[in-house]
C-alpha cells in the first residue's frame, strides 16, 4: 500500500514539474454535482487526488450544489463548465438549459435504495403494499423508482402512496417520527442508519439494467469554444473510473473526506455501486428509450421526443 502511495504521489508531482517545464498551466474547468457527498459523484475526487485530471492537463474545481434545480440554475449563469448529473438533465436539454449531454455515466439505479424503520411492520418488500414512501419531489428519480418498484410487484401505479417530502434531510427524520412508512434514500444513507440501528434498505433497483441514471454535461459555451476541454475531460473520467476499479483501498480513502463514510461502509457501497459506472460513456439505445419513458410517467416530458437530440457520442474517448 505504501509503496502504491508513493507512486501515485511522484506521477502526480513529475506532471506538474512538466508542465512547469514546458510553460504552460492546466485548463481549469469547474465540475458542478447535485451533491458532493454522494459515492458516486465523490469519484470525481478520486480522479483529482489520484492525480488523473493532471495528467490530462487539467485543473478540476469541484462545484457542489443543492439539488439538480440549482445545478441546472449554475449550468444557466455560466457558474460551471460541466457537470455529473442525474438522468434529469437528458429533460432539460428539450426543456432548454445550455447544455448538451455527452456521456452516460451509470446505468441501474444501484445508488438509491427504499428504506423501512427496523421498529416498523414491515418485514419484506411485499409488505409494502398500499404504504406511503417518502420522495424527493413528484418529478424526481425517487418518485419514479417508488411507481416502479410498485409496478414490478404488480400492484400497479397506484400500488404504493407517494409523499413528496424533499432531500435526506427531511427524510430521514419523516421515516424516523412515522410520518411515512418507508423512503426512497441514497443507498449509502440506509446503510449509515442501519449502523445506527434506526433503519435498514429493504429494497435495491440493481435489475433495473436498461436504464440511465447519471449522466456528464457539458455547458453548450464550452462545447463551442473548446470543444478539446470536452474531451480531456472525458477521457480524464473514464481513466479515473478504470482507476477507481483497480484500486478499492485508494478510492476509499480519496472518497473519505467528501462522503465521511466509514471504511467498513464504504466499502459496501464501492462493491454495491461500481459495476453499474459505465467506464466507455456509450449511451445504450434501449436504456435511453427507458429512460426517456420514465420522464413521461412523471410529467417531465408529454411524449418521447422523436426530433430532438438529447446526447451526443462525438467526445467520447
Amino acid at each position: 500500500m505504501k509503496r502504491s502511495h508513493t507512486v501515485l504521489a511522484a506521477g502526480a508531482a513529475m506532471v506538474v514539474w512538466l508542465a512547469a517545464q514546458q510553460g504552460f498551466a492546466a485548463e481549469k474547468l469547474r465540475i458542478g454535482t447535485p451533491e458532493g457527498s454522494a459515492f458516486v459523484f465523490a469519484l470525481l475526487d478520486v480522479g483529482i487526488g489520484a492525480g488523473i485530471f493532471a495528467q490530462h492537463g487539467l485543473d478540476i474545481e469541484k462545484v457542489n450544489f443543492a439539488g439538480g434545480g440549482k445545478l441546472d440554475q449554475g449550468m444557466t449563469s455560466g457558474a460551471i463548465d460541466m457537470s455529473v448529473s442525474g438522468n434529469a438533465e437528458l429533460a432539460f436539454v428539450v426543456k432548454g438549459v445550455p447544455e448538451m449531454v455527452v456521456a452516460a455515466m451509470a446505468g441501474a439505479p444501484v445508488d438509491l435504495s427504499i428504506v423501512v424503520r427496523n421498529d416498523g411492520d414491515i418485514a419484506k418488500p411485499a409488505d409494502l403494499k398500499g404504504k406511503t414512501i417518502g420522495v424527493t419531489s413528484e418529478t424526481s428519480l425517487t418518485s419514479y423508482l417508488a411507481l416502479a418498484f410498485s409496478e414490478r410487484e404488480g400492484w400497479g401505479t397506484n400500488g404504493v402512496k407517494r409523499a413528496y417530502i424533499g432531500a435526506m434531510n427531511s427524510a430521514v427524520p419523516a421515516l424516523l417520527v412515522k410520518n411515512v412508512d418507508a423512503i426512497v434514500a441514497p443507498y449509502e444513507g440506509g446503510l449509515l442508519l442501519q449502523a445506527r440501528g434506526k433503519a435498514h434498505p429493504i429494497v435495491n433497483f440493481d435489475d433495473m439494467t436498461q436504464y440511465i441514471t447519471h449522466v456528464i454535461c457539458a455547458s453548450d459555451t464550452l462545447v463551442t469554444n473548446h470543444p478539446d476541454e470536452v474531451k480531456q475531460f472525458l477521457a480524464a473520467w473514464f481513466d479515473t473510473i478504470k482507476w477507481a476499479n483497480a484500486h478499492k483501498a485508494d478510492t476509499i480513502r480519496l472518497i473519505q473526506p467528501a462522503t465521511n463514510l466509514t471504511p467498513e461502509i464504504a466499502s459496501q457501497v464501492f462493491d454495491h455501486e461500481m459495476p453499474a459506472m459505465s467506464t466507455t460513456g456509450r449511451f445504450d439505445p434501449k436504456a435511453i428509450d427507458a429512460t426517456v419513458k420514465s420522464f413521461v410517467t412523471l410529467g417531465l416530458m408529454t411524449e418521447v421526443p422523436k426530433d430532438k437530440t438529447l446526447y451526443t457520442e462525438k467526445f467520447l474517448p
